[in-house]
């Protein structure tokens, strides 16, 4: 220990002072303390002795000053204390200096004002500069502890959810809860005006392993203070109660996980720093300070999480309760508890679902954008009541559950539009032996007719199916070979093709249907299932249907053709396609398997759409979702449209499907690079009870109107 103590910095550093303050005790020598015999000082009894005259020299020293130099002092004390403040230090110096609670600049600043004005001592004002200092250093590291254990736990929270507690789980805890204390630390001292304070090696080091530790530790007791809030919480107890549950399990969690990684800073320093010594009473008393302050704030923190959590769940119940009135309350409560395991599955797999999709598709040179969704808990509980009331549910059952949600994994492509360039090549070339001109094509699909004699008519009814399949495909072909290429590969598994739409507005041609089929024939040895519009030809080719409860199945050696006989006479059917829809909604949509890392397996429903009808086919769907009571008048965000919507008369509301299907086909033909003059919605509407409803109040339901709205899943 001598070796330590033989010069006047060493004795600096071990009790915290600098050259550059001893230096006041004896300006004649450099800050070197020539008054004591520093080589005569071996023994911890010595060092005692030189601290106490140390504090007796500046005692001496600070009332030799005059009040000036002394105000000066505290001035440059407060410099040297804000100088070390980096960024996480000054945030939390500016919630104090905002707020008025806890020592501040601010308070500093007054404290030496104080002084100036005989209303305190120097030592006060001094203390309050100090303390300070010391106060934000301790900030910063209960700052840093919080962060540290909520990223451990948002890091690992799906993991822990979905798998349960392993040791994997509390390693990668304890990894993501070292990088970010180190990081934090790190960046708050890389931030402050000491030179080389960022890079001290034991500093980081100290941080690291003290953020592992709080990594770990929060992850393995992320289950004590999390109190989940379920729809029998909120039917079976008060928010009063449920906040005190909440709060007792947070300070449970808070007191372990405080006491833990308060004992394991202390061990930490105590390892890594020479003039600090292990000592029992300091770590007894450092492990239950931290563990009472970690039961305030995990107390705290879990009253108020699961507060918030009741209030939004409570109203959730009440809107469901309001929506489905003829399902039982205790029903409701067991969708509600299914429903929300359910979306929490989702929401835990839905990223591999988006890796997936964008691997496939993302690069293809005719796809805009790819992106994914989770199922909502609204939504799939709405589904959940559904099947409840149709029959086709036991609310027990997960199995019944996890099997009525096709789609709660939401993928959609949007692919990119034909510029008029390309279409009016496009339309040449099929043009090119008819007789007909590209400009004559566009009156006879604009409606121009009066530019136009019978037989370009004639000629042109003929070839307008190849006209608009020709665009289709020339839309759609680069996607519909990497979609044959997943299936056959094997990387996309899909069950069920949907072609919604009509001769103009539906995605994909029969053709491209077919080698879909091909594809997913030959990779399963299925047939395809598939819901599309066939025109009159091809269904008087391929007659060869089946009847089965008022539905009609065409099948050929790839596909079963799905579509509904609306007549009573089976002998004499009247074949209605599924894939066109009252209000012309078009979209291919397929119904699709996924696999997860994890050993689960999960059914989605991936979009192909177009960029200009995208928008426009969330929206539409508003006032559909009025008319079949999936939105209420508890829906307020819709209220400028309900009432109008809900009391339309069938006629009235028949005319305005009428539009929204010119708007399809508006869009779509957009889409194939050909303008055409947007559809205006007009016409007489009235309400059931026969009133008329104005055109300033129809057109609330244009497109254009709509736009502010966005379908919610």
């Amino acid at each position: 220990m001598s070796e330590s103590i033989n010069n006047s910095q060493n004795v600096n550093n071990a009790y915290k002072y600098s050259s550059s303050e001893l230096s006041k005790y004896d300006k004649d020598n450099d800050g070197e303390l020539s008054i004591f015999e520093l080589e005569n000082i071996q023994d911890e009894e010595g060092l005692q002795v030189l601290a106490q005259e140390l504090q007796m020299q500046e005692y001496s020293y600070t009332h030799e000053l005059t009040k000036d130099e002394q105000i000066e002092n505290l001035n440059s004390l407060l410099s040297s204390v804000k100088d070390e403040q980096g960024m996480v230090s000054k945030a939390w110096n500016a919630i104090k200096c905002f707020t008025g609670i806890g020592t501040s600049t601010k308070k500093c600043e007054q404290a030496i004002e104080d002084f100036k004005n005989g209303k305190i001592t120097y030592e006060e004002a001094e203390n309050i500069i100090s303390g300070f200092s010391t106060k934000q250093k301790n900030s910063v590291n209960f700052a840093a502890n919080i962060l540290t254990g909520v990223v451990a736990v948002a890091v690992v929270g799906s993991i822990v959810a979905t798998g349960g507690l392993s040791l994997g789980a509390i390693g990668l805890g304890a990894l993501a809860g070292g990088a970010t204390k180190a990081g934090l630390k790190f960046a708050d001292r890389a931030t402050n005006k000491v030179e080389g304070d960022a890079l001290d090696g034991k500093q980081l080091l100290k941080d690291s392993l003290s953020g592992a530790l709080d990594g770990a530790v929060s992850v393995a007791t992320m289950g004590i203070g999390t109190t989940a809030v379920t729809a029998e919480t909120v039917a079976g107890q008060t928010l009063k109660q449920t906040v005190w549950q909440g709060v007792k399990s947070g300070a449970k969690a808070g007191a372990i996980s405080g006491g833990v990684t308060g004992a394991g800073d202390y061990t930490i320093e105590a390892l890594l720093e020479e003039d600090v010594d292990f000592n029992l009473r300091d770590f007894i008393e450092r492990t239950i300070l931290t563990a009472g302050g970690g039961a305030l704030a995990g107390g705290a923190m879990g009253g108020i999480s699961s507060g918030i959590q009741y209030k939004s769940y409570e109203h959730i119940l009440l809107k469901r309760h309001a929506k489905f009135n003829d399902v039982p309350d205790d029903v409701q409560i067991e969708l509600s508890e299914q429903s929300a395991k359910l979306h929490k599955t989702y929401e835990s797999n839905v990223d591999e679902v988006d890796d997936q999709i964008k691997w496939l598709f993302e690069s293809n040179q005719s796809v805009e954008d790819v992106s994914c969704r989770a199922k909502s808990d609204d939504s799939t509980f709405a589904k959940l009541a559904s099947k409840y009331k149709d029959g086709k549910l036991d609310p027990t059952n997960i199995e019944d559950c996890i099997n009525a949600i096709g789609d709660g994994y939401g993928s959609r492509i949007q692919l990119k539009s034909l510029t008029q360039e390309q279409s009016q090549e496009i339309i040449e070339k099929v043009l090119k032996d008819t007789g007909v001109s590209y400009n004559q094509y566009i009156y006879y699909i604009k409606g121009n007719f009066s530019n136009l004699d019978d037989s370009i008519i004639s000629s042109l009814d003929d070839v307008s199916t190849d006209v608009i399949n020709a665009l289709k495909r020339a839309q759609t072909e680069d996607f519909v070979t990497s979609l044959k290429s997943a299936i056959s590969s094997g990387e996309l598994q899909i069950t069920e093709l949907n072609n919604y739409g009509d001769e103009i507005s539906a995605y994909f041609t029969r053709d491209e249907i077919e080698d879909i089929a091909q594809a997913y024939f030959e990779k399963t040895n299925q047939k395809l299932t598939v819901v599309t519009k066939l025109d009159d030809k091809y269904l008087k080719e391929h007659g060869n249907f089946k009847y089965t409860d008022g539905e009609c199945i065409q099948e050929t050696d790839t596909i079963i053709y799905k579509f509904k006989n609306i007549s009573d006479d089976a002998e004499n059917p009247i074949l209605v396609s599924g894939a066109v829809k009252d209000s012309g909604y078009a979209s291919t949509q397929m119904n699709t398997l996924h696999d997860f890392k994890n050993g689960q397996t999960g059914m989605g429903e991936m979009q192909v759409r177009g960029t200009d009808l995208n928008e426009f086919a969330d929206v539409e769907h508003i006032p559909y979702d009025i008319r079949k009571g999936k939105i209420t008048d508890i829906d307020t965000e819709y209220s400028s449209v309900y009432n109008l919507i809900k009391s339309m008369s069938k006629d009235s509301y028949k005319n305005y499907n009428q539009y929204l299907t010119k708007v399809y086909n508006w869009l779509r033909l957009k889409e194939l690079g050909i303008e055409t003059s947007e559809p205006i919605l007009s016409g007489t509407f009235t309400s059931e009870a026969g009133k008329d409803i104005t055109d300033e109040i129809i057109e609330k339901l244009s497109r254009t109107a709509l736009s502010i709205f966005r379908h919610k899943d």
